[in-house]
């Protein structure tokens, strides 16, 4: 086999195990939530906490991969993933939630910089079709671990949770195997401090735009899948069945990152904004006047989910491609700070939720992807880069 193809297909492996873990929470906070006794508002408030501690950090961690060139950062990722998120099933007070939730995710983050910088490496030419796998396999991930974890706590309990982190410990060391040592030549060294490598990146006007643009979409798919479990359990929804959606949500996604370089090669990097942007509003419309409920609310909810990770590849291509010298770094503020940032407003979110009614949130939420959709216009065309 190509070591380029080897190599995306082997980390695309270890995307798809560490997203899993990822999204082993949202269906199962709601049930953790009400073992210990916290209401919703707290309970996304220490979800916030472990996004300031890890998504916030991927940068830095970006930063320090491409200084180190080691597989420290995947290898690690892996284990401390699967071991703290797995054994979120045992917390029994706040304190071991918040211990599982930010070193759990901590490791999440450790994975995600590295990781996506070295399949961008080793895709070919640094093509989005390449990087739509890499992305695709960890959304597959981020999808099915709803499945696996609802599933485990239907037909058994929360207790028994902990059993998933096996099957991530052994991805760990399988990766460490195959995976090629890095090498100076394939990654871009540079000797600037850490202080002027954000400020390079965020004094370019596009880039600046590309990583606002992943905040909406983080915005978007949190929103969705970290509030709407709590609406539905209301409404009598069992665990399993929450799961399920949040599954179809998230598998839509993945054929949205898929799908996207068919959508860029025949109508351009914009379009795919435009469209990912401005359908989350009039497909909201929907799953709002329906209640959030019922075969054609669940339909529109799903098709979010598809639009919303339309554009995913494309953006970490474009953002990698105008900064070539800081993938890592890249990486990191479009795939972990963004929804590091978001994990900051949440607990708002939440909150105003409460007090205003979740459905009328999440489509006043709705509006903003259209509003920043104006912005989209100063991206670079392709032949510019």
């Amino acid at each position: 086999m190509d070591i380029n193809k080897k190599v995306i297909n082997i980390l695309s492996i270890g995307h798809f195990i560490t997203d899993a873990y990822s999204g082993f929470l949202n269906p199962i906070m709601p049930f953790i939530a009400s073992k210990i006794g916290i209401s919703m508002a707290v309970a996304t408030l220490f979800i916030s906490i472990s996004n300031l501690f890890s998504n916030l950090s991927q940068p830095f961690f970006g930063y320090f991969s491409d200084k180190i060139q080691k597989r420290f950062f995947i290898f690690w990722g892996i284990i401390m993933a699967s071991l703290f998120l797995s054994f979120l099933g045992l917390a029994d007070n706040i304190y071991s939630l918040i211990i599982c939730l930010i070193l759990g995710y901590m490791g999440v983050s450790f994975f995600h910089p590295q990781a996506t910088s070295i399949a961008a490496e080793y895709s070919k030419s640094g093509s989005s079709k390449d990087m739509s796998i890499f992305i695709a396999m960890g959304t597959f991930g981020f999808a099915l671990g709803p499945a696996i974890s609802s599933g485990i706590v239907e037909i058994w309990d929360l207790s028994r949770l902990p059993f998933a982190c096996f099957a991530g410990i052994i991805t760990a060391f399988i990766i460490l195997k195959n995976t090629p040592k890095i090498k100076s030549q394939n990654i871009k060294e540079t000797n600037i401090s850490i202080v002027n490598a954000f400020i390079n990146i965020f004094s370019s006007k596009p880039v600046l735009i590309l990583v606002i643009a992943s905040i909406v979409k983080s915005f978007v798919v949190s929103s969705f899948t970290i509030i709407l479990p709590f609406y539905w359990k209301s409404a009598g929804y069992n665990v399993s069945t929450i799961g399920f959606i949040l599954f179809g949500f998230l598998i839509a996604g993945a054929f949205g990152v898929i799908s996207s370089p068919f959508f860029e090669k025949r109508i351009g990097i914009k379009n795919v904004f435009y469209i990912s942007l401005i359908t989350v509003l009039p497909l909201s419309g929907i799953f709002y006047l329906f209640n959030g409920k019922g075969i054609i609310a669940l339909t529109s909810f799903i098709l979010i989910g598809y639009v919303s990770f339309l554009a995913v590849p494309v953006n970490m291509s474009l953002a990698q491609k105008l900064m070539p010298e800081f993938k890592s770094m890249i990486s990191g503020f479009i795939g972990g700070f963004s929804w590091g940032v978001i994990g900051i407003i949440l607990p708002l979110i939440s909150l105003f939720s409460e007090k205003a009614g979740i459905m009328n949130i999440l489509l006043i939420i709705a509006f903003i992807p259209v509003i920043f959709s104006y912005f989209i216009k100063y991206l670079p065309e392709k032949q510019q880069y």
